[in-house]
């Protein structure tokens, strides 16, 4: 072979490979947008108060899709140059969440990068990314990373349920709900995005508005008794005591040593005027070593102090002063009683 055709075969070899992988990167666009697309019309067809006409439509339009993506991924499948680009792709997001588990964000994070490097699309490794970045409270690139995952796949909940969190956590509480929201639109079944979501309107003290969403969170998922506990606080922060009351009653059915739950019964019944019950439920909590044990001693002292213990009383208020957050209270409630002596 001439020097000359030489050269013109590794012109035409290297025009070949360039040529090939710009129609490789392009029909994984194409195959994308079809997914963006199908996931769309999915959604669109689980909305409530569709007609049959209009969902006839939409299962026309969602076969029609599929049909056209089964196309796409066999010229894809075919591309062996891009496949195994996907297939690195995979590997170094799959290495990404190794070290995620072990607790390596920095090792994490590159290996996230470098899948998105090989496939651009690749929506889950920039949810990856975020879940990293929040691990490392870079709240702002959880964000970002969170958002660039659900602007590539639209029904991505986990990724939307992410990102309401992450707004959450930097007191962005309208971004936060209108991302529970979204999620919610994606799986309407899902009780632990209502849950979350519910929290938000918590920490906003939008009280009713948070024992509406974890009151559905508890109608969807009857064992989640953290839902119970919560809607319980939320109801107490209303002025529903006796509701609030069930509420609890109902999260300590399912799970009987919840310190959270027993310690907030305890409270509530004190306020009710139920010292016998208030005392029970404190006691329980007792039971169980933890962050309420303070607040329990308080509430068993009020408990007893009312039921006239005052000596079983003064033990608990003292129990209750060695937690600095109850310290306070339960040393004012200890002069009160030396006073009466």
């Amino acid at each position: 072979m001439s020097k000359k055709n030489l050269i013109i075969g590794i012109l035409i070899g290297v025009l070949f490979f360039v040529f090939g992988n710009v129609l490789a990167q392009d029909l994984q666009q194409q195959y994308n947008q079809k997914i963006q697309q199908a996931n769309e019309v999915r959604a669109k067809m689980g909305q409530e108060g569709i007609t049959r006409d209009e969902y006839d439509k939409l299962k026309k339009e969602y076969d029609s899709l599929q049909a056209e993506l089964k196309v796409l991924s066999d010229k894809i499948n075919s591309d062996v140059a891009l496949t195994e680009k996907i297939n690195n792709a995979k590997r170094a997001y799959n290495d990404g969440n190794t070290l995620f588990k072990k607790g390596q964000f920095d090792e994490a994070l590159a290996a996230y990068d470098k899948a998105i490097s090989l496939d651009p699309g690749y929506s889950k490794a920039y949810y990856g990314k975020g879940l990293t970045f929040v691990k490392q409270r870079k709240l702002d690139e959880a964000i970002a990373a969170f958002n660039k995952a659900v602007e590539i796949d639209p029904s991505y909940d986990k990724a939307f349920s992410a990102l309401g969190s992450a707004y959450k956590d930097n007191k962005n509480y309208p971004e936060s709900i209108a991302a529970y929201q979204k999620a919610m639109e994606i799986d309407q079944k899902d009780a632990s995005i209502i849950y979350n979501l519910a929290l938000v309107y918590n920490d906003m003290k939008d009280f009713s508005s948070a024992v509406k969403n974890f009151r559905m969170a508890t109608q969807i998922d009857p064992e989640h008794y953290r839902a119970f506990t919560m809607l319980g606080e939320a109801l107490m922060n209303n002025g529903e005591l006796e509701q609030a009351v069930l509420a609890l009653e109902n999260a300590l059915a399912i799970k009987a040593d919840y310190d959270r739950a027993n310690f907030q019964l305890a409270t509530m019944n004190n306020k009710l005027g139920n010292y016998t019950e208030a005392l029970a439920a404190a006691e329980k909590c007792l039971l169980k070593p933890g962050s309420y044990k303070g607040g329990a001693n308080f509430e068993a002292g009020v408990a007893c102090k009312q039921l006239g213990n005052t000596a079983k009383a003064k033990e608990y208020f003292e129990a209750a002063a060695k937690d600095s957050r109850w310290r306070k209270n339960a040393q004012y409630e200890i002069d009160l009683l030396n006073k009466v002596q």
